[in-house]
C-alpha cells in the first residue's frame, strides 16, 4: 500500500530535508503525491534506493518514479540525469523515513481518548496521546508519549518523553515470581518493584513488560521493541537495543547497549549480555556473552 499525501512541488520537498543533500539530473517535476517502494512506484511517487543492493543500478533505471533518494554509488548516466532526478544524501534511508514521517506520518494530536480509564494520580503531560480503551494506573508519563488503544499500565510504572506504545501492550504487570511452602505447593511472591521506560523507546503491538520483585524492570533509552515479545521481571535493557519479535527474556537477565536480538530468540535467566552483542534467530541463549560476541544458535563466538 502507497503512502498519499497532498500534491507537493519539488521544492517544497527539499525544503522538509533537514540533511546536506545534492541534487543531480531534471528537476523539472510537475509534483510528487505518494511514497512507494521503488519497483512499485507511478511518475509521482517519490523512492529510496538502498546502497547495499546488487541490483540497485537496475532498480534505478527501471523505476517509474522521477525523484530517487540514493547515495553516491549510483552511477548517474546521462540517460538518467535526462529523465530523472537524483537526491544525493549519505544514508538514503534514513533521508527517506524522515520525510515520510515528515509528510504523511498519523498525527495523534495530544490527548486521552473519552473510552481510555486514567487514574486520579497519575502524572501525565499535557502533550501525551492516551488512545481508546487504555488504562493508565498510578504513573507517571513524560512529553510527548503516544499510547495506542487497549493498553494496560500498571501503577508503579514511568514511561519517560517521545515513547511509543502500540495497541495492545500489558505494561508493569507482576512477574511469574513463585516460593514453594512447606507441603511443596507453589505461592506466587508479590512484586513491589516497578518499571522504567525511558525516552525515546517504542514497544510494538502485544509486548509485556513486568515489573521488578524489589527493584524496577528498566528498558533504556532509544530501545526499539517489536510485537509479540516479552521482558520478565527484573530485566535491565541498556541503550539503543533491537528486539525483534516473539522475544523471550527471562528473569534478572542484564542486557547492554546496542544489542540486537533476533526474532524468535530465548534468553535464559540471571545472564549478562554485554554492549555491542547479536543474538540470531531463534538463538537460546543459557549463557552469558562478552561484549562485541554473537549467539548463533546454542554458540557464543566472536564477531568477525
Amino acid at each position: 500500500m502507497s503512502a498519499l499525501m497532498d500534491r507537493i512541488t519539488f521544492n517544497e520537498l527539499t525544503d522538509i530535508l533537514s540533511v546536506d543533500y545534492e541534487i543531480h539530473g531534471n528537476s523539472e517535476v510537475d509534483y510528487i503525491d505518494n511514497f512507494k517502494s521503488i519497483t512499485d512506484a507511478d511518475e509521482h511517487s517519490i523512492v529510496w534506493c538502498s546502497p547495499s543492493g546488487d541490483n540497485k543500478q537496475q532498480l534505478v533505471k527501471e523505476t517509474s518514479a522521477r525523484v530517487v533518494i540514493c547515495d553516491k554509488s549510483i552511477h548517474l548516466t546521462q540517460e538518467l540525469l535526462n529523465h530523472k532526478c537524483f537526491i544525493i544524501v549519505n544514508n538514503p534511508k534514513l533521508v527517506y523515513s524522515r520525510l515520510l514521517r515528515a509528510v504523511v506520518y498519523a498525527d495523534f494530536s495530544p490527548g486521552i481518548h473519552e473510552t481510555a480509564v486514567v487514574h486520579e494520580e497519575a502524572q501525565i503531560s499535557d502533550s501525551v496521546y492516551i488512545g481508546p480503551n487504555t488504562y493508565i494506573g498510578k504513573c507517571t508519563i513524560g512529553d510527548n508519549t503516544i499510547l495506542h488503544g487497549n493498553n494496560f499500565v500498571y501503577d508503579g510504572t514511568v514511561i519517560g518523553n517521545d515513547v511509543v506504545i502500540e495497541a495492545g501492550a500489558i505494561l508493569g504487570a507482576e512477574g511469574f515470581g513463585l516460593a514453594k511452602d512447606e507441603d511443596g505447593s507453589w505461592e506466587r511472591m508479590p512484586h513491589i518493584g516497578g518499571l522504567e521506560i525511558h525516552d525515546r523507546v517504542e514497544i510494538g503491538a502485544g509486548t509485556t513488560i513486568d515489573r521488578g520483585t524489589m527493584d524496577n524492570t528498566v528498558i533504556g533509552a532509544g530501545t526499539k521493541i517489536s510485537k509479540s515479545a516479552h521482558v520478565s521481571h527484573n530485566v535491565r535493557i541498556g541503550k539503543n537495543c533491537i528486539i525483534t519479535g516473539c522475544v523471550a527474556i527471562s528473569g534478572s537477565t542484564t542486557i547492554g547497549d546496542n544489542v540486537w536480538i533476533s526474532p524468535n530468540a530465548t534468553l535464559l535467566n540471571k545472564l549478562t549480555i554485554g554492549n555491542d552483542v547479536f543474538i540470531s534467530v531463534g538463538a537460546t541463549v543459557t549463557q552469558d556473552i562478552k561484549d562485541g560476541y554473537q549467539a548463533l544458535g546454542r554458540k557464543v563466538l566472536p564477531r568477525s
